[in-house]
């Protein structure tokens, strides 16, 4: 499994195997003191699922950290199996959409900050985003 595309959004969700993301693409948050709680914040995903990964329970792991590799103390853990289409050609892949919801997270400073998304293990992705001091 590979992701295709990852994002930041104010809010996203899955139906009928389709990604409906509100506020998404963002890199930055700004706020006016620290720490500061964010209220609601979605990791949307889209994944490309490889034959040799479906059928199988595949463990998805998704940790928050800080520019210099600290835990901040946010995760999300969740097994993910596909199936197979009945009119997928043989030997494709597909295509899953995935979301990962975050509620009332406390960033302790203003810096720049990582969502690392991991595979059984393994790193898929570091989504970098900022918090920063507005006046």
């Amino acid at each position: 499994m590979k992701l295709t595309s990852a994002m930041l959004a104010d809010a996203a969700q899955v139906q009928s195997g389709k990604l409906f993301v509100l506020g998404g693409g963002f890199d930055t948050i700004s706020v006016r003191s620290v720490p500061a709680t964010h209220r609601s914040l979605s990791l949307a995903m889209v994944a490309e699922v490889a034959p040799e990964d479906r059928q199988r329970d595949l463990d998805l792991a998704i940790k928050l950290v800080d520019e210099d590799g600290a835990d901040v103390g946010v995760e999300a853990k969740g097994r993910l199996r596909v199936g197979t289409p009945p009119n997928l050609p043989a030997g494709a892949s597909s295509i899953v959409p995935i979301v990962s919801p975050f509620h009332n997270i406390t960033f302790p400073e203003a810096k720049g900050y990582s969502f690392l998304v991991r595979l059984n293990d393994e790193e898929l992705a570091r989504i970098k985003f900022r918090v920063v001091l507005i006046s």
